[in-house]
């Protein structure tokens, strides 16, 4: 029989059976979780040590709305990959908390010692369970949604944020929450997150959005023509994207809001593909295939002119662009790579410098 590990003074054994103990107590269930389908798909990624990634506990609300802000909030910091999220069994985190919490100023400043009756949390307890931060949700006046994240380990408040979320309904919703999770993430490790983010995919011919998570899957593309190599502006209010049109590749910059598509000028007379924005948003960096081969070029897309091949690549190129997002007196750089030319894989790339 393996012998119970010891956990901040507690053993594991000890820390499941105050858990048990706690399950007695009316427990705050998800009765309006966040409805989002989400396509769970197969999830990549590494097992940690126990200790390795410090431990969450997201503490339930009350009301349809907190309910649904701690689902989506518990499973962006999950995908997160930088915690160990504390469960109960049955998905519910653990609350257990001293006494009502008080109100705090927003961006409270980290408190110690005599944090814990002040917050309301039994910080010893989540300390014996692992957790090295709690994460709290609360509706206060004036339609507004608190978020404390609390220094489990100091006894106190980290951060408070005080947000006034869109309706439940609302089609912003799920972005206003994925926000206030990269603000939880970035107020316990001091590095930003990723929740905020929407993926541009291919399916079948036609370009979707997606939420980081999962969620909320939408078709963007706009006509029957099939369509490649979607990419976001820096704003996230645009992307581009490449549509074949007999035989071409034509280029078409779109607006997210509006749905509205404006299509690239010098575009659609060769097979044009892989666009990328700068980061000004100005000017659009593409691949063009020609009998001759795959070059580099740029455009202004703001103007609607001013087409330049940046380097000359034969013998079968497939060029790829990236950016480096490096300040404007640096210039810009792109990359290109050639198969079958001089590395061990086959390949050489190739670096340019567009002014």
């Amino acid at each position: 029989m393996t012998a119970a590990r010891p956990l901040h003074g507690w053993t594991v054994l000890g820390a499941l059976l105050v858990a048990a103990l706690l399950a007695v107590y009316p427990s705050s269930r998800l009765a309006a979780q966040d409805t989002s389908a989400v396509d769970r798909g197969v999830r990549i990624g590494l097992t940690y040590r126990p200790g390795v990634r410090p431990g969450m506990v997201v503490l339930p609300g009350r009301g349809a709305v907190l309910d649904s802000v701690r689902a989506i909030l518990a499973r962006d910091l999950d995908y997160s990959d930088r915690f160990e999220l504390i469960t109960l069994p049955g998905g519910d985190s653990l609350r257990a908390t001293a006494v009502a919490p008080a109100p705090r100023s927003p961006a409270a400043a980290p408190a110690r010692g005599g944090g814990a009756a002040a917050a309301g949390l039994n910080y010893p307890l989540y300390q014996a369970l692992g957790a090295d931060f709690a994460v709290t949700l609360t509706a206060v006046p004036g339609d507004t949604q608190s978020m404390m994240v609390h220094d489990v380990a100091g006894g106190g408040v980290r951060r408070e944020f005080r947000v006034h979320l869109p309706p439940l309904t609302d089609a912003g919703f799920r972005m206003a929450v994925h926000r206030l999770s990269d603000r939880a993430l970035e107020a316990a490790l001091g590095v930003g997150g990723i929740a905020a983010t929407r993926v541009l995919y291919v399916m079948e011919g036609k370009v979707y959005a997606i939420d980081e998570d999962g969620a909320d899957q939408r078709l963007v593309s706009s006509t029957d023509h099939a369509a490649l190599s979607p990419a976001w502006a820096s704003d996230g209010r645009r992307f581009a994207y490449m549509e074949f049109w007999e035989g071409h590749g034509r280029l078409f910059v779109q607006d997210v809001a509006s749905g509205k598509r404006t299509g690239v000028a010098t575009s659609g007379q060769a097979l044009d593909f892989t666009p990328a924005f700068s980061p000004d948003g100005k000017t659009l960096a593409f691949s063009r295939a020609t009998e001759e081969g795959t070059d580099l070029y740029t455009v202004n897309i703001k103007d609607g002119c001013c087409l330049q091949r940046l380097f000359v690549q034969r013998a079968g190129v497939v060029a790829r662009r990236t950016e480096r997002r490096l300040p404007p007196r640096r210039g810009r750089y792109l990359a290109g790579v050639c198969p079958g030319r001089t590395n061990a894989r086959g390949a050489a790339a190739h670096l340019g410098r567009a002014e």
